[in-house]
């Protein structure tokens, strides 16, 4: 990945710190000699820079569901749902670097063959993925950037969002959860003033939620008792 990195800055450049002020020796070694035999970055990079339009997900042949999550963090939920359901191929994309080497370490430790992983700003996995070939896209607790001189720099766009509708199968699902009131604002005025996001739902998660409290971001908010928001937005 460093070696991609190096190489290819465009598509690792990301607004952000992409790995914590110390990465231990065995976690840089990792990644260092294990990841790109379990990531999909160097065929992104191919594809992109060869100018093709799309993702070959030949690996999805043999899985009943391709399931994206971005900014897994601490890939707490990524494994968790990759040990229940063995049968759904999981793309984890993720640009903190420890955060990639905790999952590598357990892909690597337990022989996982239901995750792959990609490193790249996620635009560009968006780009190079074919129309209707995903069956779920997972946004938990995306960085609010909550300064509005630094609201162009939040995921959840308008470009990245229509790019993700694109990307479902029909009856696919985008989840979103926010903490931030003032973003899930922005998403829900993104949404609402586009026509083609036909079936969505917003509304402000209860503690009976199965995705409430699912990642350490989001109990980190409920400590403080603020509201989680979600957003779901279906592929009629």
């Amino acid at each position: 990945m460093f070696e991609l990195n190096n190489k290819f800055p465009e598509y690792y450049r990301f607004h952000g710190r992409r790995i914590s002020k110390k990465i231990s020796v065995a976690n840089n070694n990792l990644i260092k000699n294990k990841f790109e035999q379990y990531s999909i970055d160097r065929e992104v990079i191919n594809l992109l820079d060869n100018k093709k339009n799309n993702l070959d997900l030949s690996l999805n042949n043999n899985f009943k569901k391709v399931i994206i999550e971005v900014g897994f963090g601490n890939g707490e939920f990524l494994i968790h749902n990759a040990i229940t359901n063995p049968n759904f191929l999981y793309i984890g994309s993720e640009v903190y670097i420890n955060g990639l080497a905790k999952v590598l370490k357990f892909i690597t430790q337990f022989n996982i063959d239901n995750i792959k992983l990609c490193g790249l700003n996620f635009s560009y996995l968006l780009k190079s993925i074919k129309s209707e070939t995903i069956d779920e896209i997972i946004v938990i607790n995306p960085d609010p950037w909550p300064k509005k001189r630094h609201n162009k720099r939040r995921l959840l766009s308008h470009k990245n969002l229509v790019l993700m509708k694109k990307k479902l199968k029909k009856r696919g699902k985008i989840f979103i959860s926010t903490d931030s009131k003032n973003y899930f604002d922005d998403i829900k005025l993104i949404v609402n003033n586009e026509k083609q996001f036909d079936k969505v739902i917003f509304e402000c998660m209860s503690n009976l939620d199965n995705m409430y409290g699912i990642s350490k971001y989001q109990r980190k908010a409920i400590s403080i008792k603020k509201e989680i928001y979600k957003i779901e937005i279906t592929h009629n």
